[in-house]
């Protein structure tokens, strides 16, 4: 038992490794002995557990995939059922949402800048898990509009995508960058710019 946990832990270090490596150098410029420098690992340790930088690289993903799947099953139990409480609710997810990728800057990195066009089916695994996230934001967004909380003619993929689309920037020109980013002011921003486009006129202040 000793033995697996051993290894576990030292598997973990090259990928961890490999993800400061990968987001400092980007993956074609870095090479196996940056990952083993890194790592304060011999050259036969690494090739224990990987075959290659490739196969490094799909540990990486594989962590990110991971991490993310967590985040996804953290949104799809937050509840939005309450209209009197939904601006709080949809606050404290876009806070999530960010504070996720600022924890995981150098994954954000490699996966914002390089993962697709290494690995072409990472994009399709999280749009496959983000499916469960957009499905429950549908939904949501309906029930907002049977009550007259939301306009009927907002179409809830399209706000999906609009979601999709401002998370991608604000993480690469506000997270990943060394500058350290104003996300709440972000996120009072965002929730006003959705506020002012999609709720119904009977509900504005």
């Amino acid at each position: 038992m000793r033995r697996i946990l051993d290894k576990e832990v030292r598997r973990g270090q090259l990928v961890h490794a490999a993800i400061k490596v990968f987001a400092a150098k980007g993956y074609r410029s870095a090479s196996i002995a940056d990952i083993i420098e890194a790592a304060g690992v011999a050259r036969g340790t690494f090739y224990l557990y990987f075959s290659s930088k490739l196969d490094a690289f799909h540990a990486v993903m594989d962590r990110y995939i991971e991490l993310f799947k967590e985040r996804v099953a953290t949104e799809t139990a937050r509840s939005y059922a309450n209209p009197l409480k939904v601006r709080q609710a949809i606050r404290e997810s876009l806070l999530d949402w960010l504070r996720f990728y600022q924890e995981n800057k150098d994954l954000a990195k490699i996966v914002f800048r390089e993962a697709t066009a290494i690995d072409p089916d990472y994009e399709k695994r999280c749009y496959d898990m983000l499916e469960s996230c957009f499905q429950h934001w549908r939904e949501s967004v309906t029930r907002f509009q049977k009550i007259g909380f939301v306009r009927r003619d907002v179409d809830p993929e399209f706000l999906n995508m609009v979601f999709s689309g401002v998370l991608i920037h604000v993480v690469l020109r506000h997270i990943i960058p060394e500058r350290p980013p104003a996300i709440e002011r972000i996120v009072d921003q965002w929730i006003e710019f959705i506020e002012s486009g999609v709720k119904a006129r009977s509900w504005l202040a």
